[in-house]
């Protein structure tokens, strides 16, 4: 009778075996130059098994962790920098996921790698529609001929609640989600309101917990770089020769002030912006979460309920630029805004001051010779930053109608995303369309001497003010300039074809030189135009202009 129970049970053992699934991922968190940790989910518990090596069919190391779990976290260690690896996903000796070309993943570059790295730049995409299909056919489309090496989350990663059957259907999934690039993308996620629509508050933000929270692993003890934060509520870590704040701007005593105060409640999140930029030694530093400081789009920063957008701009754009931020990228909003170089802005939109606030206002497009310049020495040492929101990955909405003023351009009738490249002393962000199209391109120089090669500026310009800029009649440049030069100043529209030439032809001289060019702005129509002013030494300085 016994070896029939043993029969039976036996085969009751084989079947449960065998019929081990995986339900979510693998997908890949806390990547370093030496390490990363893969992430799975299985219908029952089982142990943890990932079989890695440089080859397809030869996965000779193994890392197994005996606990029996459904969700499985295994980290691997001992790995060389920027080399890429294959894995699998085993269960006693079966293969569930992998030993194919699709699931592998790359090492961070190591600390002084300054080559080319590459990031997918996506906000609240997690909406389960068309919209956000057409984003992800985009980009797969886009690697076939291109390389990216890490994904950034703006969060909003899911509608509605954050709940965990949500990221389930809408982000881990094949039709909807990402089932296909997680297997070799690893990502760098925040959270946004709609995550925190299932999290347990805690008094205490570190504390804080929910589906987003078991979903991710996040660099949290300083292992990719940057100061440990302790926490997945907020961290950083470098990629290349960048250094990546991912801050929260969800809970509230980070954004909220205290009764009859104005400090902070809780300051742990500040704090550790301010130790964590002044320890980066990074050429460049990027900052991200998730409702933005300055839009006009579906959510308006200068409505007194936006209170979370309020404090982000108050109590942390400061501190960021005090230390030297050069790129901070927000959702929220379901459109697309970016900035021009700014400085100092830290109030609702009519505070505005663009003579003193705007540090550079041509478009920063390269293909147009206007890189934006960021000098890492003398007084102006770092100053600038540009915002860009990109909260359309999978919604769109139509805006408010407005304009922000520190904005150069917006798209609110597409749905989109960004590639942001960082290469050496060069930052570039194209940001495409769902349709391939390139709408916006900015690039910052970080300029360490006086020269930058293949980039030639009017050197006898020191600065230029418009204003006021939106405008509906009236348009005015202040030109400070070091020296007596000739110049020229043409209009294009936004496509960069040229509408009206020769506008103004004259010479400018040394110190504030004041233009007047409401005659020649009134023959426009409404629409965002250049105003493109050369010299005969081909030097170019462009400004972009708004009329309303």
């Amino acid at each position: 009778m016994n070896k029939y129970v043993y029969l039976l049970s036996f085969i009751l053992f084989s079947i449960v075996v065998n019929a081990q699934q995986i339900v979510r991922g693998p997908y890949l968190q806390s990547a370093t130059p030496n390490s990363i940790k893969i992430m799975w989910r299985t219908d029952s518990a089982t142990t943890s098994t990932i079989n890695f090596g440089s080859t397809i069919n030869n996965l000779s190391n193994i890392v197994t962790d005996t606990n029996l779990v459904t969700d499985h976290i295994v980290l691997i260690e001992g790995l060389s920098p920027k080399t890429k690896y294959y894995y699998a996903v085993s269960l006693n000796g079966n293969i569930l996921a992998g030993n194919n070309e699709q699931h592998h993943f790359v090492t961070n570059p190591s600390s002084n790698d300054t080559s080319k790295v590459s990031f997918w730049v996506t906000g609240d995409f997690g909406a389960k529609n068309n919209d956000q299909i057409s984003v992800k056919r985009w980009f797969q489309n886009y690697l076939v001929n291109n390389t990216v090496d890490a994904w950034l989350w703006l969060g909003d990663n899911t509608y509605d609640n954050g709940k965990d059957w949500e990221y389930q259907q809408k982000v881990f999934s094949s039709d909807f989600g990402y089932d296909s690039i997680f297997r070799f993308l690893p990502f760098y996620p925040i959270p946004g309101n709609h995550d925190y629509g299932s999290i347990s508050r805690k008094p205490n933000p570190k504390n804080d917990a929910g589906p987003y929270y078991n979903i991710v692993e996040v660099p949290k003890n300083g292992e990719a770089g940057g100061i440990g934060s302790g926490t997945e509520t907020y961290y950083s870590y470098d990629y290349g020769t960048a250094h990546f704040l991912a801050l929260n701007s969800e809970p509230m005593p980070y954004v909220f002030y205290k009764p009859f105060s104005t400090e902070l409640v809780n300051k742990d999140m500040y704090n550790f912006a301010i130790a964590d930029l002044q320890a980066s030694t990074k050429k460049f530093n990027i900052a991200y979460w998730h409702q933005p400081p300055y839009s006009k789009g579906s959510h308006d920063s200068d409505d007194g309920w936006e209170l979370f957008m309020k404090g982000m701009r108050e109590e942390y754009l400061p501190i960021l630029e005090e230390n030297g931020i050069d790129l901070i990228l927000n959702g929220h909003s379901h459109v697309y805004e970016r900035s021009f170089l700014i400085n100092g802005h830290y109030n609702y939109s009519y505070y505005y001051d663009s003579t003193t606030m705007l540090i550079d206002g041509s478009s920063g497009n390269p293909d147009l010779g206007e890189a934006y310049h960021k000098k890492t020495y003398g007084v102006s040492a770092n100053k600038g930053t540009v915002y860009a929101v990109v909260g359309n990955s999978g919604k769109k909405e139509g805006d408010n109608g407005e304009h922000h003023p520190v904005m150069f351009t917006d798209l609110s009738d597409a749905v989109g995303s960004m590639i942001l490249t960082i290469e050496g002393n060069v930052l570039t962000a194209s940001y495409y369309t769902a349709a391939g199209i390139l709408y916006d391109k900015f690039q910052i120089i970080k300029q360490d001497t006086t020269i930058v090669n293949g980039i030639k500026p009017i050197a006898s310009i020191e600065k230029i003010n418009v204003y006021p800029n939106p405008s509906t009649q009236t348009l005015v440049l202040d030109i400070y300039a070091k020296q007596n030069d000739n110049i020229n100043i043409d209009i294009f529209n936004i496509n960069g074809s040229l509408i009206k030439s020769n506008i103004w032809t004259n010479t400018i001289y040394s110190g504030k030189n004041t233009i007047n060019l409401t005659n020649s702005f009134n023959e426009l129509n409404a629409g965002i135009y250049l105003l493109s002013i050369t010299n005969a030494n081909n030097g170019k300085v462009v400004h972009k202009v708004v009329k309303q």
